[in-house]
Order: structure tokens, then sequence, then C-alpha cells
């Protein structure tokens, strides 16, 4: 083994071993146990795999009825028990739980079995629909970090790694961040945040050089604003530091996207799929040829939808294998998938194959003064501003008009909107128009994708951000 490759497995084992379990906890106890109990996963037979998934799947099932009064009531009215379900049409009688079941009856669906202070609070994800707050439990949340960093080793990305963060979740770094947490995230979690809000020439080439000083290992990105940056790294001509390999996730990723950000990166592209309500979900291995499920983290139905564009499409139901302090069980999390020609991977490992993620889809807005604004960036700072509203959608009709469509909840106050409105202002100057349209409810469309960010300026897959000419 080379010097370099010794350093790096000794990193590797150093920030597995001590680092994460003491600086990130609780989410990093026992990090190398679990990663070595996935990792020999991967060996079963996909049969074996599946085997000890139906297994989980029943506990969970019985454990929700036995202490989660939400399930055993709705059991019940199904007329279903856990110990009659023998097959997986067995489970298509209990009714899918949806993002209003949650907002309505979250402390019912909590496990008994768990004090409210023993779990963690989230929130689910999604584009169009507002997020609603969730419960997990620590042990579940160490298990998703441990398939989570399973899934990165695929791309070669492991603990200890520098990584380039193109990111739009704003929950997941401070935009401010005091010389201490520099310090933290910089040298010793060895990461690095850009973030996505808004594209133009000073802002990519600050993050060309960033990138460059930084030289990070791996990329980790949205998708669009990721393709944005790679195009104006080749319009640019400059030099680029090209990292060892890059990760997409949090939007399906385009074929004319993976083909720009290998052809300039320079490096093997990795899609990963996941959500906030389930962690990670399903990712590419070295031969990219679908996604590997982890049939040990959740239960993945896939529902036809007849009346599609898209042949074969298919909405899909996800049950979390491992939260039982509040079980989410056939969660329908507005997504769709296209299944694969074949569910075995030439890799080898014994986890199943889909094809590929056709799900959440957003456009690029493209302004006047030639500034570009990813729609996906608006996803985490602009609905989770106004609770009261159920779900909304962004359409840019002209470079200065720009509807907002609303779905109002519950807890919806008019005044709300003067909310959205100066969260909006931080990305459209006043010379754009904002609108208001109030709908019963946003559907999605023929293609099966549910689209939170319209452009009608031009197409979506043409917008370019140029270089700036010297």
């Amino acid at each position: 083994m080379s010097s370099q490759g010794t350093s790096h497995g000794w990193i590797s084992s150093a920030y597995t071993r001590f680092v994460y379990p003491v600086f990130e906890r609780p989410a990093c106890q026992g990090m190398g146990r679990r990663l070595r109990y996935y990792q020999g996963l991967e060996r079963l037979s996909l049969e074996k795999n599946e085997a000890l998934q139906w297994r989980a799947l029943i506990r969970l099932l019985q454990s929700a009825y036995d202490s989660s009064g939400f399930y055993r009531q709705r059991f019940d009215r199904a007329g279903v028990h856990p110990s009659k379900i023998a097959t997986p049409s067995d489970l298509q009688a209990i009714p899918p739980l949806t993002r209003d079941d949650i907002r309505n009856h979250l402390s019912e669906i909590r496990s008994q079995r768990f004090r409210t202070e023993e779990l963690l609070p989230a929130a689910t994800g999604g584009t169009t629909d507002t997020p609603v707050p969730i419960r997990r439990s620590v042990d579940s949340v160490r298990e998703k970090a441990a398939i989570q960093w399973r899934f990165n080793a695929w791309a070669g990305h492991f603990p200890g790694n520098k990584v380039f963060y193109l990111w739009g979740a704003r929950q997941d770094y401070s935009e401010n961040p005091s010389w201490r947490w520099r310090l933290y995230d910089r040298h010793l979690m060895r990461r690095m945040y850009a973030p996505t809000s808004l594209f133009n020439e000073a802002v990519l080439e600050s993050y060309r050089q960033m990138m460059n000083d930084f030289r990070p290992r791996i990329v980790y990105a949205y998708p669009t604003p990721l393709a944005l940056f790679c195009e104006y790294l080749k319009s640019c001509g400059r030099p680029c530091h090209r990292p060892l390999s890059a990760i997409c996730t949090a939007e399906p990723l385009l074929p004319s996207q993976r083909r720009i950000i290998e052809e300039v990166l320079g490096c093997p592209l990795f899609e990963h799929y996941g959500s906030r309500e389930f962690g990670i979900i399903a990712a590419n291995c070295e031969h990219r040829q679908g996604l590997h499920l982890n049939p040990a983290a959740a239960y993945v139905e896939g529902l036809p939808m007849p009346g599609c564009d898209v042949e074969g499409l298919q909405e899909i139901l996800v049950t979390d294998l491992l939260n039982y302090g509040m079980p989410l069980i056939r969660y329908r999390i507005n997504d769709c998938i296209l299944p694969g020609a074949t569910r075995v991977c030439p890799c080898g490992r014994g986890l199943p194959l889909i094809g590929r993620i056709e799900g959440r889809t957003t456009d690029v807005f493209r302004l006047a003064n030639g500034d570009v604004v990813p729609g996906v960036a608006l996803t985490n700072r602009v609905l989770q501003v106004c609770p009261g509203l159920k779900k909304t959608q962004v359409i840019q009709e002209t470079m200065d008009d720009i509807r907002i469509r609303y779905v109002p909840g519950s807890g919806f106050d008019p005044s709300q909107l003067e909310m959205l409105t100066a969260k909006l202002r931080k990305f459209f100057p006043e010379q754009v128009n904002l609108t208001f349209e109030q709908v019963a409810d946003i559907e999605r469309e023929r293609s099966g994708k549910t689209r939170f960010c319209i452009s009608r300026v031009q197409d979506p897959s043409a917008c370019r951000v140029q270089a700036i000419q010297r």
C-alpha cells in the first residue's frame, strides 16, 4: 500500500473511532460497529436481505400497533393485525400515511414507549409541501448515519475526507459562523459550505477559488447548482481543482447534468436519494447502473400511476424500519421511481436495485440583471417561513413577473404572505412583481413529477452562467 493510502486509512479510522463519536454526538456513537454490520449485509444474498427486511417490517408494525394509539386505531379500522400480515399485498389494506396525518396527529403517532424528551426533533422534507415536525429515536439517528457512511464509501468518500458542499439546505450550516465555528468546520471536520441561494459571475468565481484553495477529495452538491457551476468552469477556462468524486442529492439527476459535471470535474458522479424523514434511502454504487436500496433501513413500495406520460412510473411509499420512536408506515413521500430492468447489480452486493428517481423538480430563475437563482435554493429558505401554508409553488412568468400559488392550511393567516414576500425579496429585487394566487391544491403533472419552481422564461436546461471576461 502506498504511503498516501496508508495515511488515508489512518485518518479515516481516527475519525470513525474518535473524532466523530466525540464531536458529532449523538449521531456517531458506535459508528465503527454499525459500519461493520452494514458492510456485512452487503455480502449477503438479495434473498437473505429481503427475508431479514420482512421480519424487521413485521416487528415494526407490531411495535406500532402496541405502542401508538394512532396506528392501533388505523389498523383496527382497516381490519388488519400485524400477526396476520403474511405477504406484501396484505400491507395494502393499511392506508398510506400523509403529511396531514402527521400535522394533525403528531402526539398520537409517537410511540408511548418513548418520552417526548427522549426523541430528537426533525421535520418532513419535500418541495411544494410545507415541512411538519416529526420525532426520531436516538438509536435510529445513529443507524441512519452509519448507512449514509456506507453509501458514501461506494463513492470513495470516507470519514475525515475534505468535502466541498455546494449546498442549499440552510439548516445544515451557519451563514455567518464565528471564528470558532469556522475553525471547527474547516479544520477539524474538514468541510466547506458554498451557499446556492444566488449565482452570478462574482459568486461562481469565488467558489472556484475556494475549491482550489481547499482542494477537497469530494464535492457534495445539489445537481442543478453543481451543473451551473460546471458550466461556468467550462466557459471561463481557468484551472480548477479536480476531486476524486462528486455526489449529488436532493433533486433528480438529469442525464445532461451528469454529462457536464463529469466532463468538467473529470471524476465519476454518484447519485444519492434520501429525505429529511428517512435519511438516505438509495445510492449509486461504483457501476452506477441504478440505485441500491438498503433493505435494513426502509421498506419501499412502488404503486403504479396510471395516466402518467412516463410508462412504468411508480409512486413510492416508504416505511421506516429503524425509527421506533415515531413510526412512519407506508408514508407518502411524494416522489416517483422507474424500476430498473434488473434488481441485481454487477457489483454483487445483495441490495435491491431500482432504475432512477423521477420525483420533485425545480427550474432555474434567470433575472434581468444577469443573476441566476436555482429553484432548489428556495425549498429550504421559503417554505419554512409560513407554517400556515400546506403547499407552495413559485412560477416565473417573465423576468419581471413571479406568481406564487399556495394552499392555505388550518393555521394560515393572510399576514404570513408578508413574511413570505420579505423572504422572497432576498432573492428577487423590487422590480420583480410578486403576485399570490390561492388554490385548492397543487397537483402532480402528467409526467408524475411535483414541480415546486417553474420558469417559463426559457428551457431550464439551457440556462447558463457566463464566465467573467478578463
